[in-house]
């Protein structure tokens, strides 16, 4: 190799661990102690940092158990025995003879907006082998999946949706309904962009890059569900879908189009009262995987203040999560002096007629 290129080397050794019988070497042909030999020693340096940092922040990063996706519904994080080569299909022996050819599988389809057909993306995406549905959806832009859902915004629409408000509703919305709500941002390819530094999001300098970063981090933090994907281009983005879609049951176009906020679908979650379900969320010891024992069980909050922590931490299934969140429900409220706020005693928390199961108000 005349120029040390370390992508290139790396596809080698890729290409070297999938066809481990095929010898492989690489040579390269620059001086010692040259520009190029310390550019290329200084690749590979920052590549080494760049693992170790992985590595460590791995190491402390705190995930919660639900959340990790290491389960037999995720299957690209599942762990597989076999070799890469057999993984790929590479060096089968199975022939057609032996009914070992290509098995007969379904035809990947997205539901689309037809709002998105003014962009080049639906175009890119059936270029790609799969099959477009146009439809009008109120909630998302794509549905890959009967449980993604795909919101797609470029940088203008990002910066105004962020401003309004907007983005916060349709990601509540995606979040309500779907079990994987995505936020697809597009960036244009080429030009300066990131979230810290001297280069803002647009043109316009009244939108400095702190805010900006403020409003998604509150994002996040409302909707933990919520995943972010960076795209630097429609062509991407087509490719990004393709490996979405991946082992995946096909989206129905009726049960895509039938999700609006007047008609909800048969989801537990609207079963009850969205806005009790997001205060509960907040409260201490409360997770998305325990908060259903709640409202399944407790009628309102003024029955919730009533249990004693024993009965709260066998709801919870954790003692501990239930000693917090008894202690958050009989805390006083004090003011930053230490008096009570009420300045008769303790408040505590909770509503007579803060009923959260919604099913007798619908009907």
């Amino acid at each position: 190799m005349y120029d040390a290129d370390l992508s290139f080397v790396r596809q080698v050794e890729v290409y070297q661990a999938t066809n481990c019988e095929i010898p492989v070497r690489v040579y390269f042909m620059i001086y010692n102690g040259s520009s190029e030999e310390q550019s290329y020693l200084t690749t590979l340096r920052r590549e080494k940092e760049a693992y170790e940092m992985l590595i460590k922040e791995k190491a402390t990063m705190v995930v919660p158990e639900e959340r990790e996706g290491r389960t037999e519904l995720n299957q690209d994080l599942m762990r597989d025995p076999r070799k890469a080569s057999e993984q790929l299909g590479w060096g089968s022996s199975a022939g057609t003879r032996q009914g070992g050819g290509p098995e007969a599988t379904e035809q990947p389809l997205v539901v689309v907006d037809m709002r998105e057909f003014r962009s080049e993306l639906p175009a890119l995406i059936h270029r790609r082998g799969m099959d477009i549905y146009p439809i009008t959806i109120e909630i998302g832009d794509y549905i890959l999946t009967p449980n993604i859902c795909v919101e797609r915004k470029s940088l203008s629409d990002l910066i105004g949706s962020l401003q309004s408000g907007r983005l916060y509703n349709q990601a509540q919305a995606m979040c309500r309904y779907y079990s994987k709500p995505i936020l697809l941002i597009e960036f244009e390819h080429g030009k300066p962009f990131a979230l810290r530094g001297q280069y803002f999001f647009s043109s316009d300098s009244s939108y400095k890059t702190q805010d900006i970063t403020a409003r998604l981090q509150l994002l996040t933090l409302h909707f933990p569900k919520l995943k972010i994907i960076w795209s630097p281009s429609p062509y991407a983005t087509a490719e990004i879908f393709e490996e979405l879609k991946k082992k995946r049951p096909q989206p129905t176009p009726e049960a895509a189009a039938s999700i609006t906020s007047e008609n909800q679908p048969e989801f537990s979650t609207e079963r009850f009262n969205s806005s009790l379900h997001d205060f509960l969320l907040k409260l201490p010891g409360v997770t998305h995987k325990n908060v259903f024992a709640l409202l399944n069980n407790v009628k309102n909050l003024a029955e919730l203040c009533s249990l004693s922590q024993e009965e709260i931490s066998e709801l919870l299934k954790n003692s501990f999560q239930g000693k917090s969140l008894f202690d958050a429900l009989h805390s006083p409220l004090t003011s930053e002096s230490g008096a009570s706020s009420s300045g008769k005693g303790s408040k505590r928390f909770g509503d007579k007629k803060g009923r959260w199961n919604t099913k007798k108000a619908r009907s």
